[in-house]
């Protein structure tokens, strides 16, 4: 019985060393495979909680997107098993159903005479296509963000060439947040108004006037749905869901152009009329137009 007691806790000593060698510690990769055609990275810290449950801090980030995220997992036979998914925060705005992209297990890899592998083998994820707002080429609607094909990390020092965009990132990041905290010292602009007999409504947006280098933010009560946008005589279009009765579109001026102020139209589709409104924001004020949903069918 004591020789079978030893073998037991030779066994647990051996897996969680085996564990603690292997996993725990900094890695980073890059995510294959996604609908916006950007460049996204990753950068995680696995760390063991207790026994075989380990926490992964997870960094995503792309040029213009930065997310950071905690999984809960579980590791056995090789295989970091994902638990749930802590979304901590995204930045200038989230990316949709991102959350459901970090599923199914990490297999471990270590073949010999080479750097070990965390491979993301991602569980299959179905969406309903009212859902997607973005529209192709050919006018076909996709999904705002796909979830990826693949990610695969190494262990953090065999990886250099992503470096250089993560500083760009973080520094991009910190001036949105400066620039977002200016947004409080501007004033807020408010008069037009429009009232709109659907929860679906689809915007429009455009530079109605010469094309002179307007660069906008856009708020959609409190979610950012438009950063560092150039505007132009071309029409960008935005399906929006309104899920209370009185919503808000802020317009956010980053620059003044060759030609002051910054002026944006922005047209309003509840697919029975359509309100075109002109917004003029500065670095000193910012216009806004409030939206009603009354619902006819009732």
């Amino acid at each position: 019985m004591k020789k079978l007691f030893f073998v037991f806790f030779l066994f647990l000593y051996v897996s969680k060393t085996f564990a603690g060698d292997t996993i725990i510690g900094k890695w980073k990769g890059s995510i294959i495979g996604h609908v916006d055609d950007k460049n996204y990275f990753v950068r995680a810290n696995i760390k063991l909680v207790k026994d075989s449950f380990y926490t992964v801090d997870l960094k995503v980030f792309s040029k213009d997107y930065a997310g950071n995220f905690t999984l809960n997992a579980t590791f056995r036979n090789r295989r970091l098993y994902i638990k749930s998914v802590e979304k901590i925060n995204e930045f200038p705005k989230g990316l949709l159903h991102i959350d459901d992209c970090f599923t199914g297990y990490f297999q471990y890899l270590k073949e010999e005479n080479k750097s070990p592998e965390l491979d993301l083998y991602r569980n299959p994820v179905y969406r309903y296509t009212y859902e997607f707002r973005t529209k192709d080429s050919l006018g076909n609607l996709i999904p705002d963000f796909e979830c990826f094909t693949s990610l695969l990390l190494v262990p953090e020092y065999l990886i250099t060439e992503f470096d250089k965009v993560e500083r760009y990132t973080d520094s991009l990041i910190s001036y949105k947040k400066l620039t977002f905290k200016d947004m409080a010292k501007r004033k807020i602009v408010s008069g037009k108004e429009w009232t709109v007999t659907r929860d679906k409504i689809i915007l429009q947006v455009w530079d109605n006037n010469k094309e002179d280098g307007d660069i906008i933010s856009l708020k959609f009560n409190d979610t950012w749905i438009l950063s560092n946008f150039l505007l132009k005589k071309e029409k960008y279009t935005i399906e929006l869901n309104l899920k209370q009765k009185d919503n808000h579109i802020l317009m956010f001026a980053e620059n003044l152009g060759s030609i002051t102020p910054n002026t944006a139209a922005i047209s309003i589709d509840d697919n029975k009329l359509i309100r075109t409104f002109i917004l003029n924001s500065d670095m000193s004020k910012s216009e806004t137009i409030k939206i009603l949903y009354v619902n006819d069918k009732k």
